[in-house]
């Protein structure tokens, strides 16, 4: 069973337990609303759809309304009343399959005490005010559901307002949430207020004013990492198999009130004066509601017209206004999302029948891709100081715009709009680095990932210059050399000429009377991988000596 499956089940599990006792009587997200006052018979009703009646596309077409009263949510379908009927309250603007539209995604990051939650999210209703929910859920066979709002307790940082194309995105740092157990859970669900307002630390009446789009039930770890990150995936009640719960479509009509009405939109017709000639071809146009068509982008749209012709004497020819071709078909593509309304159009040759057609077009959400990277290997190694580029070229079916993010080794590196970033090495950067790109149209993701292994590169040990030496014979020459290493390497000395001695740096050499010329001497600094040299002269001056008497003799 994969997590949604699960997912799915446990919340099933958890709604039939929430709505079977009146103690604990919650809804799916927050507590139970006030008992509703009853209401005149004759006021007009609205329903909760569930499952394929709700993905039909003549009932997801239906403008969406919410409740006169705060109304209870059951998903699992345990009350005397779980679909309705309930007594219907305003229009709040959209139809179900625009509600059911919305989509949002996201990462849930933990650090030891700390939490951050980044969400984005798309087909929200446009300008319109949300809050989220940080709710805990405690399973059979003690259930129980507490409401918060995430972030301050107080409600004062839940809430964001979606813009004029119905995106939003949602950024707080928190306290971890409480891990999710086989016996306890946690859950974000995001709420739309159709009255504009927040309520604090409460979320409001639900199915008036309160309505949860979508929401995600967090995992139960795998680990006891106290460092990791969740993707997050909302889901609607719809594909999560339970019934919408907090907006609702009105209630059809009952067969005898249909045929009354029938009845008194023939009696207003006005009486059919003078005939038609067979020359002159009279239109009927249809007062019925229009047909709805319902597709995904890429969808082929494929209409196959019945009708009949009372008279039986001719074939019925039939026509489409566009964006259907004459053989009733449209291959929609990426970038068709939207409502298009056709008509079609039968004829007989002399009187003609024409039904408008709604074919709502549906956006296929389509995740970025990266259609070539540079460079080709995900495995790199280079030195210190050397330099490699790093670039990508993206594409996204929906032609959404592209957003992409670069980080090394986690932190933020860039975000410009030429899609590369040059990644420059220092002396100090040897080892195991990550560079990593998302590339993202705002609510789905691709990235790309390299190793690279910057190798260490030594750096020569620095040997202050030695001038030129001149001294006399008898002297005694003293050498200091002293040197410096940027990787604080041990540096050990030499030098060339053995008539010095030496002392760790220091270098001596007490010359005498035999020692007059002129040397080449080469100092040696070497930090067991280089060497550096300095090469210097010494001159030693000749000293004159005065004569030394050996001996005296007796001339014979």
């Amino acid at each position: 069973m994969n997590f949604k499956t699960k997912s799915l089940a446990v919340l099933l599990i958890i709604s039939m337990f929430l709505l079977s006792g009146c103690e604990v009587y919650k809804t799916l997200y927050g507590a139970a609303p006030k008992e509703a006052a009853p209401t005149p018979k004759e006021a007009e009703k609205v329903i909760r759809l569930e499952g394929e009646s709700a993905k039909d596309p003549s009932n997801s077409a239906k403008e969406a309304y919410s409740t006169a009263t705060p109304t209870a949510h059951d998903p699992f379908k345990v009350g005397e009343n779980p679909l309705g009927p309930f007594d219907k309250g305003k229009l709040l603007g959209f139809t179900l399959q625009q509600w059911l539209s919305a989509s949002g995604i996201g990462i849930y990051s933990v650090d030891d005490e700390n939490a951050e939650i980044d969400l984005s999210f798309k087909n929200l209703v446009p300008n319109g005010v949300y809050t989220l929910w940080c709710s805990r859920i405690t399973f059979p066979p003690n259930p129980n559901i507490v409401d918060m709002p995430c972030g301050a307790e107080d409600g004062s940082e839940n809430s964001f307002t979606a813009d004029d194309k119905g995106s939003g995105s949602f950024s707080l740092k928190l306290k971890p949430l409480e891990a999710s157990t086989k016996e306890t859970a946690s859950m974000v669900a995001l709420a739309y207020h159709s009255d504009g307002k927040t309520y604090g630390e409460s979320p409001g009446d639900f199915g008036s004013n309160t309505h949860v789009q979508i929401f995600f039930m967090m995992p139960v770890p795998t680990s006891n990492a106290t460092k990791f990150q969740v993707p997050i995936k909302f889901v609607n009640h719809i594909d999560a198999g339970l019934p919408e719960q907090d907006v609702f479509v009105e209630e059809e009509k009952k067969e005898e009130m249909k045929k009354e009405e029938e009845v008194m939109e023939k009696e207003q017709k006005p009486p059919v004066t003078g005939e038609v000639t067979k020359k002159e071809e009279k239109v009927e146009v249809s007062k019925e509601k229009p047909v709805v068509i319902v597709v995904q982008e890429t969808e082929l749209v494929s209409l196959s017209p019945q009708a009949e012709d009372p008279d039986k004497d001719t074939d019925l020819v039939f026509t489409f206004t566009s964006p259907l071709n004459e053989n009733g078909e449209w291959q929609t593509n990426y970038g068709d999302a939207g409502e298009y309304t056709i008509t079609l159009t039968a004829s007989d040759g002399e009187s003609t029948a024409s039904r408008d057609i709604l074919i709502i077009v549906n956006k296929k959400e389509e995740t970025p891709t990266i259609d070539s990277a540079k460079p080709i290997e995900s495995g790199l190694a280079i030195d210190e100081t050397k330099a490699v580029e790093f670039s990508v070229a993206a594409s996204d079916l929906n032609k959404d715009t592209l957003t992409y993010s670069w980080k090394l080794d986690g932190v933020d590196v860039g975000n410009e709009d030429t899609y590369t970033y040059a990644y420059q090495s220092t002396y100090d950067d040897s080892g195991t680095h990550t560079v990593k790109v998302d590339v993202s149209d705002g609510l789905s993701s691709a990235s790309k990932i390299w190793s690279v292994d910057v190798k260490n590169v030594n750096r020569k040990p620095g040997l202050e210059k030695i001038d030129d030496i001149k001294t006399k014979e008898t002297d005694k020459i003293t050498i200091t050399a002293l040197a410096t290493d940027d990787d604080k390497d041990t540096i050990t000395y030499s030098i060339s000429d053995k008539r010095f001695t030496q002392e760790d740096n220091v270098f001596t050499w007490q010359t005498d009377y035999d020692n007059a010329g002129t040397y080449e001497v080469t100092l040696s600094a070497n930090d067991g991988q280089d060497t550096t040299e300095q090469q210097f002269k010494v001159t030693v001056e000749n000293v004159n000596r005065a004569p030394v008497i050996i001996d005296i003799i007796q001339k014979k």
